[in-house]
């Protein structure tokens, strides 16, 4: 009895050629601002979690910009060939912001995105940074002072 290794070898190729060129897909699922109510004194971090359309995927790098309170993190998403969905997430430490209302938006890229190729995805939240409750006593004490030299 002869075996036949061609199918399964042209099933295999084709396997994989389907693999290669199904579309990559990356998805933001939640953002988190850890604290959630910062103080001014507080270190900032944000976790995200996303889900891609393949198998393993992470985070390869990131770019962080403030423009005053618009705040701006894009995350570079990298997949491996097997098409199955998986998840990822990321962490993101940015320290202590000055008291104010800001705007996070957080977009995602596949890490050979060029400028002109649609965007992933996009996820906005905003948050207020307090001045801590020393300051804001300190402040309430000094202003009759301040008001009497004036």
């Amino acid at each position: 009895m002869k075996k036949r290794i061609g199918i399964p070898i042209f099933l295999a190729v084709l396997f994989i050629f389907a693999c290669q060129t199904s579309a990559q897909s990356i998805w933001i699922m939640d953002v988190n601002v850890i604290p959630e109510q910062p103080l001014l004194t507080d270190v900032i971090t944000f976790n995200i979690s996303g889900l891609a359309s393949r198998t393993p995927s992470w985070v390869e790098y990131d770019q962080f910009s403030q423009d005053g309170t618009s705040l701006q993190l894009d995350l570079y998403v990298d997949m491996d060939f097997l098409t199955a969905f998986s998840n990822w997430t990321y962490s993101k430490q940015i320290g202590a912001l000055v008291p104010g209302n800001y705007s996070l938006t957080v977009q995602a890229f596949s890490p050979d995105w060029m400028p002109g190729d649609p965007l992933q995805d996009t996820y906005t939240t905003e948050f207020a940074v307090t001045p801590e409750p020393a300051t804001l006593v300190l402040l309430a004490i000094g202003l009759p002072i301040i008001r009497g030299f004036l």
